[in-house]
């Protein structure tokens, strides 16, 4: 532990908030998404790497007072832990400057935080809360490999959830909710790609594809807000709201419910407009977060 040698426990810093107990197994499916509550008290010596490294990324040049100042840490402790970060290769010290900064190594720990990573954060309290509200399962997906992808879903939470898996499932563009309702609230440019290598893939099953009749669709959904695949013979109804990126479709929320358990004419007041809803307030939560600089 770095801090068995301290003789002074330094206090803790506000920005580092207090362990809540509440025996609450971070790795269940059922867990919650406070991410402050876990199995364990969190490793001190862990958290306070941390602090000392989001500090001295916010500093050109850093200095052991001027860390100090800024997490609370004693100086003997960000001395070891500036030596173990420069052995890591995270961290310079700069003698011509007299001070430390960070190295481009540190850009990897941010490597795989971006797209559906970045979606799931603005997104995951957001979609529980859905969920918690209409009681169906909510599913998120991005576009990968002209398919939609789904990322995140509440359907272990949900207690009428799909008798069939749905996570990290691909979805058909064309036949789908979620795709249907990527289609329609994507680009120009990135639909007719889309569209030309949805007709190429039919071709080669065989399978007829009238993309006349799918634009008309998609004029309709566009029009609507929202995308809808279901019938009188389907057991299940889909709906899809998009999640924009500014006018950028940046992922697309679905939910499915049993067609005979929510009326028709309640569809709209019960379950899809809390769902633009959502939407809406996603898309504040991830401009909140890319302005943040992430």
């Amino acid at each position: 532990m770095l801090d068995s040698e301290l003789k002074e426990r330094p206090a803790r810093s506000p920005q580092l908030p207090k362990y809540n107990d509440l025996h609450c197994r971070a790795n269940s499916l059922r867990g919650s998404v406070d991410e402050h509550k876990a199995s364990y008290a969190p490793v001190e010596s862990a958290r306070r790497v941390l602090l000392l490294l989001q500090a001295l990324n916010a500093q050109r040049i850093a200095t052991i007072g001027s860390l100090h100042q800024v997490t609370g840490l004693s100086k003997s402790t960000i001395v070891r832990m500036l030596e173990t970060l420069i052995s890591e290769g995270y961290v310079v010290r700069d003698n011509f400057v007299g001070g430390y900064s960070v190295t481009s190594k540190v850009v990897s720990l941010a490597s795989g935080f971006s797209g559906a990573p970045l979606l799931i954060e603005a997104a995951r309290s957001r979609a529980v809360a859905l969920t918690n509200d209409i009681k169906w399962p909510v599913s998120l997906g991005t576009l990968r490999d002209g398919h939609i992808l789904v990322s995140f879903t509440t359907a272990p939470i949900s207690p009428w959830s799909y008798p069939f898996p749905v996570l990290h499932r691909f979805l058909d563009l064309e036949l789908t909710a979620m795709g249907q309702c990527y289609l329609a609230f994507c680009d120009d440019e990135e639909r007719a790609l889309l569209l030309n290598a949805l007709t190429q893939q039919r071709r080669g099953q065989g399978k007829p594809f009238d993309a006349a009749r799918v634009l008309r669709d998609l004029r309709a959904t566009r029009k609507r807000g929202y995308a809808r695949v279901g019938g009188p013979r389907r057991v299940f109804d889909f709906v899809a709201v998009p999640i924009l990126d500014g006018q950028r479709c940046s992922a697309c929320m679905g939910v499915g419910f049993y067609r005979t358990a929510v009326p028709s004419d309640r569809i709209v007041e019960s379950v899809i407009q809390p769902m633009l809803e959502t939407a809406s307030a996603i898309k504040v939560d991830m401009r909140n977060l890319n302005s943040a600089g992430y």
